[in-house]
């Protein structure tokens, strides 16, 4: 579950156990050494020991800085997240401040005086010309003055009102093209396509040259012409996508939209030898009634082997740095080591790196906490669970999402206020049964207004909010390409990948489980939003 998940919570419920200064002066360098020192920031320490702390945070970490901001008496960390967190730059007189403060969202709303005041006060090229384009009264005709690298910095850290208002320009194809050798086409163009109310710039997208550009771009350029009902422009940029793609998932997903585009049944038969598990080759796999089987759901199991603490993130950072560091022709051997009942999750990761992820592992290791729950909603959490941490209990992320399920501490604090004993340190969010426990009352909350597994996917990951915001936007409607269509342009990329990935582990799950399932069925479900929301008007 990623930061996307947005409750507002007025008090948060501090869970945090006391943590001391020797424990974390005793751990390795590390993401979960981060996650501790975190913790002891928010803690009653003094200065001192702030700064002792800070100093062995791995790397840059924001969340942690302007945490320590508050602790430390160090006047250059102070003010440099004083000039980070400052709101109105027209208060900041000091140029270095003025520059660690500087955003194009901040500069937006102010007036062309207090831009030029700004401008004369900057060293920066970069943040002039950003507000050169903002105060030029003729943007529409800005391109005649102003570089596509230019446009791009402004369009790409711009908010949507911003862009909508200013930005969303019909471009001549000359400039248009001049994008093909600049930095962050390729998010400008993901943001276009996906948002319909840029007309005017996908229009202006109808003329690029995309044979420079990634498989990424040419595939989303190949939605933009579908839309637009280009239908033999769509099939040529899917078409440069799947050549230009280097993952196996990105040359699936061109070949079904080939197909879909151009209704030519090689372009699905294709799918169909694919040696990755996802959506687009279980729908081919379907159709001709082939059955996938280079997955596996036990693995061998010795008592005899060692048993390691696998809900201790330090441990679990101990044994991803030993895979790392085995060669691929080693990798099977080094998995016997991790043989034991409860080093299954160890065993199942190392085995499908070994075998170049041409074999998929649907393991069950966590089955006796989900006693009470049906088939349907065990392969759900599984289908989660497989998703947010390839089923390892201590895992965490940059953003210190943690366990199984990659709960976040804020929403962990929330679900504290409504679930029976609640945990009384972070670290309790390690045990897989906490871990679980906690999520299934998230799901149980989500259920209530989505009923649908790629529904509660997006939902788990970008939060409900934001899916209803999506979903209600003329979303997957009974129009054509669709269900496809709306499940390829979410603007939020992490969601939009992460929904597909978990339906069709859920798909695996549910066939392990003896529970068939129509993934061509659950596609034509989408359509009927009483099956699968609340949202939306019945019908």
């Amino acid at each position: 579950m990623k930061k996307f998940f947005f409750i507002f919570i007025a008090f948060l419920v501090c869970v945090d156990a006391s943590i001391t200064l020797k424990q974390i002066n005793s751990k390795p360098s590390s993401r979960a050494k981060n996650f501790l020192i975190w913790q002891y920031l928010k803690q009653d320490i003094t200065d001192i020991q702030a700064d002792i702390a800070y100093s062995q945070v791995d790397g840059e970490h924001n969340k942690i800085l302007y945490r320590y901001a508050k602790k430390t008496k160090n006047e250059k960390i102070k003010y440099e997240v004083s000039c980070k967190k400052t709101k109105d730059l027209t208060k900041i007189t000091d140029t270095k401040c003025l520059e660690l403060a500087f955003s194009a969202k901040k500069t937006e709303k102010l007036s062309i005086e207090q831009r030029t005041k700004l401008i004369n006060n900057l060293k920066s090229s970069d943040f002039i010309s950003i507000l050169e384009i903002q105060n030029d009264v003729k943007i529409n005709e800005f391109y005649k003055k102003h570089d596509a690298k230019t446009f791009l910095k402004l369009f790409n850290k711009s908010s949507f009102n911003y862009r909508y208002k200013n930005l969303n320009l019909n471009l001549n194809k000359e400039f248009v093209n001049s994008f093909t050798n600049t930095y962050n086409t390729s998010n400008f163009i993901k943001l276009v396509v996906n948002n319909e109310n840029f007309n005017k710039l996908q229009k202006s997208l109808l003329n690029i040259d995309a044979k420079q550009l990634s498989s990424q771009s040419n595939f989303f350029l190949g939605l933009n012409q579908l839309n637009h009902f280009n239908t033999k422009k769509a099939i040529e940029h899917f078409y440069i996508a799947r050549k230009k793609a280097t993952t196996a998932i990105h040359r699936d997903k061109n070949n079904f939209w080939l197909y879909l585009s151009s209704l030519e049944e090689k372009y699905l038969k294709k799918l169909v030898h694919s040696n990755d598990i996802n959506i687009y080759r279980l729908y081919a796999s379907e159709i001709y009634k082939i059955d996938i089987d280079n997955y596996f759901s036990h693995v061998k199991t010795n008592p005899n082997k060692e048993i390691k603490n696998l809900n201790d993130p330090f441990i679990w950072a101990e044994i991803l740095s030993q895979i790392k560091q085995t060669p691929k022709n080693q990798l099977t051997d080094l998995s016997q080591q991790y043989q034991h009942q409860e080093m299954i999750p160890v065993q199942n990761f190392i085995l499908q790196k070994a075998s170049g992820y041409v074999k998929h592992g649907f393991i069950m290791p966590y089955d006796r906490y989900m006693k009470e729950l049906s088939i349907d909603d065990k392969a759900l959490v599984y289908a989660l669970m497989r998703q947010e941490s390839q089923l390892i209990p201590s895992a965490i992320s940059r953003s210190f999402a943690l366990g199984l399920m990659q709960i976040m501490p804020f929403v962990t604090d929330d679900i504290s206020k409504r679930i029976k004993n609640p945990i009384d340190s972070y670290s309790e969010m390690f045990n897989p049964k906490t871990n679980i426990r906690y999520a299934i009352k998230h799901i149980r909350w989500m259920q209530k207004s989505l009923y649908h597994p790629l529904f509660i996917a997006y939902g788990y990951n970008g939060g409900v909010g934001f899916f209803k915001r999506y979903l209600k936007n003329d979303k997957f409607e009974n129009k054509k390409y669709e269900p496809f269509l709306s499940m390829e342009m979410m603007s939020n990329s992490e969601s939009r990948e992460y929904g597909k990935k978990v339906l069709s582990n859920y798909i695996i799950y549910k066939k392990i489980m003896g529970q068939e399932v129509s993934i061509v069925h659950l596609f034509d479900t989408l359509l009927k939003p009483k099956l699968t929301d609340r949202f939306r008007k019945l019908n």
